[in-house]
């Protein structure tokens, strides 16, 4: 099988090639190599780094056994009709990628499906060339959170297939791995550095230069604008692994947009952060910036995504819709995670069903699409709840145009989360080592009744024409749950 993304026909070296590893589902491009190509750079070394992902996708999606594929990146699963196409794809990809005859080769795991990836393509490597360092980052190399150790790495170090696991926050760990210095916090550890303020400013653009663009199905770069979050959600894990909410200004973003739009001319960005308006005043200075420069430069407007969080509404509300629509705010991905007032306070979401609606009512007007972000089976919810969720569909048609759902997965304790931490006075039990795996026996709450709802709620959806956001993940997670006996 040949990669297109990783040809070398003039038999060129590079010192480090980093790759983002199979298999994620979307339509744009990963852009961990791009940003750390500059880091690579920075320690005075070449680099080539690709979005090996994208290139696999198109190549799945047109292939005959396409469903199983998919399963074997899920649960390793490997089915006689595909094993021949995954040995040539391995053995494929790591004999181009030796070819460069490369010092260290870095793998980024985006999700934990990209952990079969991540095992088969360190075996081939080294089995072409065991003097190669490998090195793997990502959220895909941990277990099943954003806390503690990480399972993949310490069970691919011990046999040897593996140098070096990266975690948290990679730009300095990796320029101190590649300049000597393999001790440095985040570098094999549990524990690693958090990026400053002043860090934060000062990352490199991502340089996308060693990408294809035209293998995927949108256009569309990536942003890093802020890193933590302002919110203190109970059941959230990744506020714990960025403990402080770092942002950068309006103005350096901005600039950065500019940039990358003269050197790849792609229009459209889509922010990384969990949240796109956690400093208000940066982010209504930086959606301002967009509409002037969007009403200046008609032929070449400038549009977004990102993730939104809905406060309650305020004198300066009606204001901020305008500037989104008129920045280019084409797809907010907000984290509504109940249609339950009551649950959502308690999570730690504090806005009224009052102020949802309005949102909505402003998105309508505005024709900006909201990806609607829900958690089934929280700690306290019951049947009520649910017969509750299903009346606020019923009674919300309205926004079918512009509203997206995604039921996502049932509610999982997370190490580290508060609900971890509090979960003997929450009369949270569990019962299995999936994060899903727990009771609240007061309440009869159990994995399959939650996995059920979840189910519910989707086929609910579904029946009122909703748009519904279907997420392999939680598809294979439902199943599993509900056609399990023992739950």
């Amino acid at each position: 099988m040949h990669i297109d993304c990783l040809q070398n026909p003039f038999e060129e070296t590079r010192d480090v090639i980093i790759v983002s590893v199979p298999w994620v589902d979307t339509s744009f491009s990963l852009m961990a190599p791009a940003a750390l190509k500059p880091v690579v750079e920075k320690a005075g070394m070449t680099c080539l780094a690709v979005d090996l992902n994208g290139e696999i996708n198109e190549k799945i999606k047109i292939h005959p056994f396409k469903h199983k594929i998919i399963k074997f990146f899920f649960d390793q699963y490997c089915d006689d009709d595909i094993e021949p196409w995954l040995i040539d794809f391995f053995e494929s990809t790591a004999r181009q990628i030796v070819s460069f005859n490369p010092k260290f080769v870095g793998l980024s795991a985006f999700s934990y499906v990209c952990k079969n990836s991540v095992r088969w393509l360190s075996y081939y490597i080294k089995k072409l060339n065991p003097d190669i360092k490998i090195i793997i980052g990502g959220p895909g190399c941990l277990q099943h959170a954003l806390t503690g150790p990480s399972d993949l790495a310490q069970e691919l170090i011990s046999i040897g297939l593996v140098d070096y696991h990266i975690r948290g926050d990679g730009e300095h760990a990796l320029y101190e791995l590649l300049t000597g210095n393999s001790a440095y916090t985040g570098i094999n550890s549990d524990y690693w550095k958090e990026l400053s303020q002043e860090d934060l400013h000062k990352l490199p653009m991502p340089d996308y230069t060693d990408y294809n663009f035209d293998v995927y199905e949108k256009r569309i770069l990536g942003l890093l604008g802020s890193r933590g979050c302002v919110r203190q959600c109970k059941f959230c894990d990744y506020i714990e692994n960025w403990k402080k909410f770092t942002w950068r200004t309006a103005d350096d973003i901005f600039e950065e947009m500019v940039n990358q739009n003269k050197k790849y001319q792609i229009r459209t960005f889509k922010f990384q952060d969990a949240l796109t308006n956690g400093n208000l005043k940066e982010f209504n200075k930086l959606i301002t910036l967009l509409a002037e420069y969007n009403t200046a430069n008609p032929d070449n407007s400038f549009s977004w995504t990102g993730f939104y969080i809905f406060r309650e509404i305020t004198a300066h509300s009606l204001t901020e819709w305008e500037l989104l629509s008129k920045s280019g705010a084409i797809i907010l991905s907000v984290g509504v995670e109940n249609l339950n007032e009551h649950i959502r306070y308690h999570m730690g979401k504090k806005f009224s069903n009052t102020s949802l609606d309005f949102h909505l009512e402003q998105a309508k007007k505005y024709n900006i699409k909201v990806v609607m972000l829900n958690i089934v089976g929280y700690i306290s919810e019951i049947r009520e709840d649910i017969d509750f969720a299903k009346k606020w569909l019923l009674e919300h048609t309205q926004y079918k145009d512009i509203l997206k759902i995604q039921w996502g997965g049932t509610l999982g304790i997370f190490t580290n989360t508060y609900l971890d931490r509090h979960k003997e006075e929450l009369g949270i039990k569990m019962i299995g080592e999936n994060p899903q795996s727990w009771v609240n026996e007061s309440i009869n709450s159990t994995p399959k009744i939650r996995a059920e709802w979840a189910q519910e709620l989707n086929e609910f959806s579904k029946y009122l024409q909703y748009d519904i956001a279907e997420n392999l993940d939680n598809h294979y997670l439902l199943e599993s749950i509900v056609n399990d006996k023992n739950k």
